[in-house]
């Protein structure tokens, strides 16, 4: 609790390390795991997966100077969490720092190690299984302010709906988070992803769309500006929002929400500054061309939004107030996504509550009412 508001961060994340796949992965793929190569000069985690480097840029001259130049001032911050290995006390410790009450809590880096297009369906969805099951044990240190999200890959719709499923009905998952970018040359408006939709809204959680900056797929936004200067910064800048904003874009044009209208949808970690204009276009440009369209929608695109969407807002984003003019405080959840060093920790929800413009009231539904509806906790998720 802080300043005698709950707070439940949206989108808290972990650091994984060796023992996520070295214990946790299993089945006859056991052998070609992912295989930890320590702390990279990026200054962080990465991984060998089947002869390709996860993230692809930790490395790189491209990235390893603009991440030390990022990190330096978090370096004594984090120092005490790294010797912990980013454990679930530490994460716990943290929460105590911010006044955080409850967290849903997320991957950093085990979606990276499914983006990689040509992986076999079936090994890529042993790398979900690996990570869920770990998560869920890093959760147990105390299951009523941990709350684990699953991950799946969309390598393969039925594979994903089976370990949705599992992680789910046997591992006590919450969400069940995809990669916002197309897998394969297929994107989540194609209809050989409904049965994993399908599968989401029987299991009564929602679907989470949540990107990262080490995606390795052919098509995917940022991957343009590799090789070219000043790639970290255009690549951080622009993958979370852009891809969650064509994702959107698909799952609100594509017929998506107006075939499944009971499922719960959120948009996280991608800034929310850009939603009202995007709505706008989307609903402008259906006026215009939905008539003729093949995938006929009974609703405006923003209607769609507001009647089955959330987004995220960083605690630090000044864009905040005009989400809120124009779309009310209905549908916006609030993280401060530690532990990135790039977020506000350990002032995340001091800054949040401190920004200008928009009323405790509001506030207190960022931070609480609206995440217990996006992950339909009916019960006090804190016990």
């Amino acid at each position: 609790m802080k300043d005698g508001l709950r707070v439940m961060d949206s989108d808290l994340h972990v650091f994984e390390m060796e023992d996520v796949y070295e214990t946790y992965f299993t089945g006859p793929h056991r052998d070609q795991r992912p295989r930890y190569l320590g702390w990279s000069p990026a200054d962080m985690p990465h991984w060998d997966v089947q002869g390709r480097m996860i993230p692809p840029w930790a490395t790189s001259e491209a990235v390893i100077g603009p991440q030390k130049f990022l990190h330096a001032r978090t370096d004594a911050l984090y120092k005490p969490v790294l010797q912990r290995g980013y454990d679930a006390q530490s994460t716990l410790d943290a929460m105590d720092r911010e006044g955080i009450d409850v967290s849903v809590v997320y991957r950093t880096f085990a979606h990276m190690v499914v983006s990689i297009d040509d992986l076999e369906p079936a090994y890529a969805t042993a790398c979900c299984a690996a990570f869920n099951d770990w998560l869920a044990v890093y959760c147990a240190r105390d299951p009523a302010r941990l709350r684990p999200a699953a991950i799946v890959s969309l390598h393969d719709a039925e594979l994903a709906a089976a370990e949705a499923r599992r992680a789910v009905d046997e591992k006590g998952h919450v969400a069940v988070v995809v990669l916002p970018m197309p897998c394969n040359g297929r994107y989540v408006h194609a209809r050989e992803y409904d049965v994993l939709w399908a599968e989401i809204v029987r299991l009564g959680v929602p679907l989470v769309f949540h990107g990262t900056s080490g995606g390795a797929g052919a098509d995917y936004a940022s991957n343009r500006f590799r090789g070219l200067p000043n790639f970290r910064t255009l690549n951080h800048a622009s993958a979370f929002p852009m891809e969650l904003m064509l994702a959107m874009g698909a799952m609100l044009v594509g017929g998506v929400l107006e075939r499944f209208p009971d499922l719960r949808v959120g948009f996280l970690e991608g800034n929310c500054g850009w939603l009202p204009w995007w709505l706008a276009r989307l609903d402008d440009q259906w006026r215009k061309y939905g008539g003729g369209e093949s995938v006929k929608l009974s609703a405006l695109p923003s209607e769609y939004f507001t009647r089955q969407c959330f987004i995220a807002t960083d605690a630090d984003e000044d864009l905040l107030t005009v989400v809120v003019d124009r779309f009310g405080d209905d549908n916006i959840v609030m993280s401060v996504d530690y532990p990135h060093a790039d977020g506000p920790f350990p002032n995340g929800v001091k800054t949040f509550l401190e920004l200008p413009g928009i009323g405790r009231a509001s506030k207190e539904k960022i931070m609480w009412d609206n995440c217990r509806r996006l992950y339909g906790f009916d019960t006090d998720p804190a016990g």
